[in-house]
């Protein structure tokens, strides 16, 4: 009635095939593993070497490339730094242009005098003429015989005036001569141009002046040409001068006459300067305009 199993022996029989089966197979398999080992192990240089050309040739266009950027970017580096140098040239020069108006404009309010700024734009310095030419003229009300000064001192007065620019003869021009009185004692004398840069002669001082050396000499007003009290020189030498009758004495100015860019030009209470009318005003603005054009 009940169907009769496997007998022990034949269980047994199969697990051995099968154990040897699996041990046949994992024998195969190691070899085969040692095999492709061995293929790896020969044909991975041909595959390096088989490589080795376009792993160069990307290797060097990285490489150049790189490079290229590295060069672009140093010349752009470069010329951005020009452009920011130049730049705050401009920027220290405006700012010095703005220091030097700045001082212009305090001495002018300190003074009490009405003015007008002007530049100047071209300079005439040899030992027989001392002048400058200034880029405002007779549009601006400039007139002849008016004073000029820097922030400093005296320069000069107007000597020549034409619709667009004046000439300006400097202190130090031999043909010039300005009143001065000596701000310690109030003695007055003439202050004579000497020909040579910051130098005046004071050939009209008695040997028994009450001079001494570093002694201010400040306009006296005598003439009406210069208001009074604007500084113009420092006696810088005294010494006797046996048989004359003056003693020799010079005199170094305050105003820095070579080194001078702007001016300003001075209307005394007694003489105001003149509004200028809409018309007058936007003239000069054009013609300046039409000159830096060309």
């Amino acid at each position: 009635m009940f169907t009769k199993g496997p007998t022990t022996n034949t269980v047994f029989l199969t697990v051995i095939v099968v154990s040897v089966l699996l041990l046949l197979l994992a024998k195969q398999t190691n070899q085969l593993n040692r095999f492709k080992q061995a293929i790896s192990f020969i044909t991975h240089p041909i595959l390096i070497a088989v490589d080795s050309p376009a792993n160069a040739y990307h290797w060097a266009t990285d490489t150049f490339s790189s490079h290229a950027q590295l060069l672009a970017e140093n010349d752009r580096l470069k010329t951005d730094s020009l452009l920011l140098k130049a730049k705050l040239q401009k920027f220290e020069a405006i700012e010095q242009e703005n220091i030097r108006l700045q001082s212009l404009l305090g001495s002018s309010f300190k003074l009490g005098e009405q003015f007008l700024a002007a530049s100047i734009i071209r300079t005439n310095l040899n030992p027989l003429t001392h002048q400058v030419v200034i880029d405002k003229g007779s549009r601006f009300k400039l007139y002849k015989n008016q004073a000029a000064l820097t922030a400093d001192g005296v320069i000069g007065q107007v000597i020549d005036v034409n619709p667009l620019s004046a000439s300006i003869i400097l202190l130090t021009d031999p043909n010039h001569a300005i009143p001065v009185e000596i701000s310690r004692t109030g003695l007055r004398t003439i202050a004579v141009g000497s020909g040579n840069n910051n130098v005046l002669n004071l050939p009209y001082l008695p040997h028994n002046s009450d001079i001494r050396l570093d002694d201010l000499l400040i306009t006296s007003g005598m003439g009406g040409l210069y208001p009074k009290g604007y500084p113009v020189a420092r006696v810088s030498e005294l010494a006797p001068a046996p048989g004359q009758a003056f003693m020799t004495a010079r005199a170094i100015t305050i105003a820095r006459i070579e080194t001078s860019r702007e001016v300003l030009l001075v209307w005394s209470q007694q003489q105001p300067i003149p509004i200028l009318s809409k018309e007058d005003a936007s003239i000069p603005e054009e013609s300046n305009t039409a000159t830096s054009n060309e």
